[in-house]
């Protein structure tokens, strides 16, 4: 599968990239993310963190870091932190694709109004607005979705949540769709075999619709829809609980598909109502949803059902591999890059 390259593009302020602030105008540094590269040869200093957001904190605490690399170590059991006192602008030689790299850094941009992003404190000891802690970090939301419904929505990329609404500490980079089905979808992982969302953690730094797939904690993130995307044929299937009230992953893993109730079901067989499955078996791992033929499945009982429409990954099983979406998955189909979101 040929790989893709995505740049996003994320309203962070670096230091040394902001002249004087004044309530009216400033000049400074966007911050941008290439994913699947890295900067060369301009390394400050390295750190192991816990993730992308811990890497940039210390960016913003070095004045001389200008830009940071995000990358596995030799094991892929850590991630290493970089930082940079050049940027991929000023020294385009040495920027370089990497695979299972991430590099973060300052664009320069003209003078506007950004006021309201001041990393200080006000003269009353408060932050700006969207500014939190003794640093007056961004704020990060608890979903995809909050930060459509607040009017934050920067449109499709990678944004900051944090699903406890805490002290940032377990924050981590997510990618949200914000445009399909009228958007907010926080996409939990994209994957051509096999998935396993109660033990991902949050890892941002591989191709978000690419080969290797795309992978994020949604397990602490309440929905009550969810969107699967068929990246062969570019279709979308969307699913929403008929039951008012959210749910989590976390708390649900492995229950039969009668602990959710059925669910409606748009750009799939109407004919149909649905059920969902929050699996973490040795048999099936992954988000599953199919139709409902007077019978609620289980994670490792799919109720024989040989005609409604099956939206699933692979299965471990040798009689249930291959990636099935919007066709009957009760036996060996093809794999296929889906992509999977909550709401």
């Amino acid at each position: 599968m040929a790989e893709v390259l995505h740049a996003f593009v994320i309203l962070i302020f670096l230091p040394g990239g902001t002249s004087k602030i004044t309530n009216k105008e400033s000049c400074g540094s966007m911050f941008e993310v290439q994913v699947g590269h890295a900067l060369v040869g301009h390394v400050l200093e390295t750190f192991v963190v816990v993730d992308e957001f811990e890497c940039q904190q210390k960016c913003m605490a070095n004045k001389s870091c200008k830009s940071f690399n995000v990358l596995p170590d030799a094991d892929f059991t850590k991630r290493i932190c970089q930082l940079n006192n050049k940027t991929r602008q000023t020294k385009p030689g040495d920027f370089m694709k990497t695979k299972a790299s991430s590099y973060y850094g300052s664009i320069k941009i003209s003078c506007f109004d950004i006021s309201h992003n001041k990393k200080t404190q006000t003269s009353t000891g408060y932050c700006y607005p969207a500014r939190q802690g003794k640093s007056c970090l961004p704020k990060a939301e608890k979903s995809c979705k909050e930060i459509k419904n607040f009017g934050k929505s920067q449109g499709d990329g990678m944004d900051w949540l944090d699903p406890d609404g805490g002290n940032h500490s377990n924050a981590f980079l997510a990618y949200c769709d914000m445009t399909s089905y009228k958007g907010g979808w926080t996409m939990c992982y994209s994957t051509d075999e096999y998935a396993k969302p109660k033990s991902e953690v949050a890892y941002s730094t591989q191709f978000p619709y690419g080969k290797d797939g795309y992978r994020t904690n949604c397990n602490n993130i309440p929905f009550s829809e969810i969107i699967f995307i068929d990246h062969q044929t570019g279709n979308k299937a969307y699913f929403k609980r008929r039951s008012p009230f959210s749910l989590t992953a976390a708390s649900n893993y492995n229950k039969p598909a009668s602990t959710y109730g059925l669910w409606d079901g748009d750009g799939v067989n109407k004919n149909y109502s649905y059920q969902l499955l929050i699996c973490d078996l040795y048999f099936y791992s992954g988000f599953f949803v199919s139709g409902y033929t007077n019978c609620f499945k289980r994670c490792d009982h799919w109720c024989g059902d040989i005609i409604t429409p099956y939206f699933r990954t692979a299965s471990t099983s040798t009689y249930y591999k291959g990636v099935a979406f919007n066709i009957n998955g009760h036996y060996v189909v093809k794999n296929r890059l889906i992509s999977v979101g909550l709401r």
